[in-house]
């Protein structure tokens, strides 16, 4: 279980993703999909896709990491939460990982997935491509 387990850097602390639930992936999913045309241009030009993140992109990055970190630390407010010190690039970074553990972008089937039963958005070789490259 703990291979399931990944950590984000929010707030200047490591915080423990495990895959997500259905029901923590019905209020994230669709924020994540949302931001994908962002960081596709992100990729390419940086400059651009920062001056395209408005409020509604910051509000979704905060939802998508608050809901992600809520599954381990149900004791943590959404107040609290919004008061640690989370940088952009913390949060950019937690985006990647997040979608991994909502399953978005999976590398492989999962054991017990139907064959031909890929992730849509992953590569024709079976592996995800990263919404955001590595730094």
């Amino acid at each position: 279980m703990d291979n399931d387990i990944m950590d984000v850097m929010l707030g200047g602390k490591l915080w423990k993703v495990p895959v997500l639930s259905a029901k923590q992936n019905k209020q994230i999913d669709p924020l994540i999909l949302g931001l994908l045309p962002l960081f596709a241009e992100w990729q390419n030009d940086r400059a651009a896709a920062l001056a395209k993140l408005g409020a509604v992109q910051y509000d979704a990055l905060l939802e998508i990491a608050f809901v992600a970190i809520a599954r381990l630390r149900p004791e943590l407010t959404r107040e609290q939460f919004l008061e640690l010190p989370i940088t952009l690039p913390e949060l950019i970074t937690a985006f990647s990982i997040i979608a991994q553990q909502t399953g978005i972008f999976q590398k492989e089937n999962a054991p017990g997935e139907a064959a031909g039963a890929r992730n849509p958005l992953a590569a024709p070789t079976g592996t995800a491509s990263s919404p955001i490259p590595a730094t």
